[in-house]
């Protein structure tokens, strides 16, 4: 095993962490990290096998707090956009020029996570929605940012923050379509020809950091201040994202 799988093991393990705490984040927190060191080919269907297993578990521990109205909904929609953001990035894996490819995908990426953490940072308290009649659209998003890129949680984690639902609500909720709409990215991962030997060495050697990690984040989840620890992930975000976002300008501006 080389360094880069540990690489790969660690940040795995972080973005599980933050996804066990607080329901979502794993992504965000993952894939910029991931795609420092190797390419969004690897990153993407890592990151949602680990995506898979958290949900899995947490749903099965606490099924009873799933909004599954709001839920059925956005997973619904979500399956209907995965496809498409599968092709999109099966499109940009197999451009001649991988440099411009790849920088399109880490910028595109860059500005979804800048935008999601300066949202969340700017406006905490969103417009409220009283019934489920926008879910259709924030999942069919989504779908298109998770086949993709494996970040969509953040419209759906807008979308739970303008139902004000509670924090138990919010995390469970999330697992809730979390699990289905993973099982689906997964098949399309699979037959776009992401799973490859190195991607299931990576998770073979994060899987037991990453049932470590799903205690620990619900330990978390039920002892930490919410509302500061959520402004400092949202910072940690948001630099991040910068970050990316500068290698990129740098790798396109040497060309």
């Amino acid at each position: 095993m080389t360094p880069e799988t540990w690489y790969v093991a660690v940040v795995v393990a972080l973005g599980t962490l933050v996804r066990s705490t607080f329901g979502f984040g794993d992504a965000l927190v993952a894939m910029p990290l991931l795609a420092f060191v190797v390419g969004i080919e690897v990153a993407t269907p890592v990151v949602a096998m680990a995506s898979a297993t958290v949900a899995l578990l947490v749903t099965i521990q606490d099924w009873r707090q799933i909004k599954m109205a709001s839920a059925w909904r956005l997973a619904a929609s979500s399956c209907i956009g995965i496809p498409l953001g599968v092709y999109l990035l099966k499109l940009l894996v197999e451009m001649p020029d991988k440099e411009l490819s790849d920088a399109i995908v880490k910028g595109a990426l860059a500005a979804v996570i800048i935008g999601f953490a300066g949202c969340r940072l700017l406006y905490p308290q969103l417009a409220k929605l009283t019934t489920d009649r926008w879910s259709f659209g924030f999942g069919f998003t989504a779908g298109i940012l998770g086949g993709a890129y494996n970040t969509q949680g953040p419209p759906i984690v807008m979308y739970g923050v303008m139902r004000r639902w509670s924090a138990e609500e919010f995390r469970a909720t999330l697992q809730g379509f979390f699990v289905p709409t993973t099982i689906v990215l997964l098949f399309f991962h699979w037959q776009g020809g992401f799973w490859t030997r190195q991607v299931g060495i990576d998770f073979l050697v994060a899987l037991p950091m990453i049932l470590l990690a799903i205690p620990v984040g619900k330990r978390f989840h039920r002892r930490l201040g919410k509302g500061n620890f959520d402004r400092y992930v949202d910072m940690l975000l948001l630099l991040i994202g910068i970050s990316l976002l500068v290698k990129v300008v740098v790798s396109l501006s040497s060309r």
